[in-house]
């Protein structure tokens, strides 16, 4: 992909942003696309987070997870194979997320 391809890519996923989707069998919400590093960043969206500790491995509060999905395969020629399953797993907004992909 040219640099043009890449930032008009980069301006429509950054509208994704907010989303909820499935990803790897959770339920996530689409919450910064790091154009740099050339990943999205996805929220877990648990019914309760793990318990995050701090520094001296005392537990400390209630956090969602994050993971970070690879926008672009290894020669960035492609998208990643965890992006397309992420789009196949997009929800439509105002629709519920236990209802399935958009």
């Amino acid at each position: 992909m040219n640099e043009e391809n890449d930032l008009d890519l980069l301006t429509r996923l950054r509208k994704l942003i907010g989303r909820e989707c499935e990803f790897l069998g959770k339920r996530c919400r689409l919450v910064e696309v790091l154009a740099d590093q050339g990943v999205l960043i996805l929220e877990t969206r648990e019914r309760l987070p793990p318990i995050q500790t701090n520094q001296y491995g005392q537990a400390a509060y209630r956090g969602n997870d994050t993971i970070q999905v690879p926008i672009f395969g290894p020669d960035r020629s492609l998208f990643s194979d965890e992006i397309m399953d992420l789009f196949a797993n997009l929800v439509a907004p105002g629709k519920d997320p236990a209802s399935g992909p958009a």
